[in-house]
């Protein structure tokens, strides 16, 4: 009981340390909830608009057909004909067009079965990832006028159907990925910065004369720094579900519980840092020279599978990969805690293996001076 009160009196004095000073209240709430609604709306891996242009040397009923699916798409902003190859060529090297298809001559024979075809598309390769989707949005519209095509001469009728997000909106993953993307570059900063700020400040010698213990003065900053990213959090899940309407088909409960692992491992790496570095500019370095990995390499922009597999390795360590693949779990397909128990216990194993390591290295600069 005795210590439980000393941890109160110092979690008291953390908190009043860390929200008493204007900026970290402000760059705690205002900015993070400004960029999860800015990003949440901007970054998206979706390819939205594409400049093309058709080169048609069938012009045939069938090859207006399909001229028709481009013009009716609302990815493919379709501008006038092609004339010919040297047209098309000056045109993609101006970037005026993205993409260009080239309809053969017997397109209408071989729709009819009397000869093969071959419908070119050519995309300008510059941007190789805009290059991709545009290339694959391309071909999915090709593919789907000849099975729909296929479809009616054999009476077959093709339905499809995706799970979790039927209209594929990017944002039911992209806004959860971004609100566990804040919180951890906001809340390892403020554990990176929570130690050498008192260094720099001239209390740490203080703390030192204290009877409090390193384990008694970890314990109140990780609590204080987790009481502030909790509220972080906590607004940052409102705008998700009421203002982008994120669907939600799982229990608070496990939410609350997944949240507080990922903030109780971004927390205890942040001590970490800040235990090995000597001031607020080298903790600053350290925490986006860990950040910036972890972001990267996460699974939010590229999917885990095509990472090599000593990335994927080394990224068990990174809390917010095991985040983000367990929070759009939890929102989209309302996964139970026995599905992602792995990720609750991988998350525990880093905060675990953080907080002691920070707390070895803490006692072992206290005891130097």
């Amino acid at each position: 009981m005795r210590i439980l009160i000393r941890v109160y009196a110092l979690l008291i004095k953390e908190l009043c340390q860390l929200l008493t000073n204007p900026k970290v209240r402000m760059s705690l709430f205002i900015p993070p909830l400004l960029q999860l609604i800015f990003l949440g709306y901007a970054a998206t891996m979706d390819l939205k608009y594409v400049d093309c242009a058709i080169l048609d040397y069938s012009h045939s009923p069938a090859s207006r057909e399909l001229i028709s699916c481009f013009t009716g798409s609302p990815t493919f902003h379709v501008h006038e004909p092609l004339v010919n190859e040297a047209d098309m060529r000056e045109r993609i090297n101006t970037r005026a067009l993205q993409l260009a298809v080239v309809i053969p001559a017997n397109y209408q024979q071989a729709e009819m079965g009397h000869a093969k075809a071959t419908v070119q598309i050519i995309v300008d390769g510059r941007s190789a990832n805009s290059a991709g989707m545009a290339l694959a949005y391309a071909t999915n519209v090709v593919n789907n006028h000849w099975l729909e095509k296929a479809a009616k001469r054999n009476r077959i009728r093709i339905e499809t159907r995706a799970w979790y997000n039927p209209n594929f909106n990017m944002q039911f993953f992209m806004v959860p990925s971004l609100l566990a993307l804040i919180a951890l570059i906001d809340i390892m900063l403020v554990s990176a910065l929570s130690i050498v700020s008192e260094r720099e400040a001239g209390t740490f010698d203080q703390l030192r004369m204290t009877p409090y213990s390193s384990l008694e003065l970890l314990i109140a900053k990780g609590f204080s720094t987790l009481i502030a990213g909790g509220c972080q959090l906590a607004v940052g899940l409102a705008a998700a579900m009421l203002w982008f309407q994120v669907p939600f088909n799982s229990s608070y409960a496990l939410l609350t519980a997944l949240l507080l692992s990922f903030l109780g491992s971004s927390i205890g790496i942040g001590l970490l840092i800040s235990t090995l570095t000597e001031n607020q500019r080298q903790s600053i370095i350290v925490m986006y020279l860990v950040a910036v990995p972890f972001a990267m390499l996460s699974g939010m922009g590229t999917p885990l599978e095509s990472m090599p597999d000593v990335f994927q390795q080394a990224m068990i360590i990174n809390p917010m990969r095991h985040g983000i693949a367990a929070l759009t779990r939890i929102f989209l397909e309302g996964a139970t805690f026995w599905e992602l128990r792995h990720s609750f216990y991988l998350l525990w194993g880093i905060a675990v293996g953080s907080f002691t390591l920070a707390y070895f290295f803490f006692v072992h600069r206290r005891n130097d001076g």
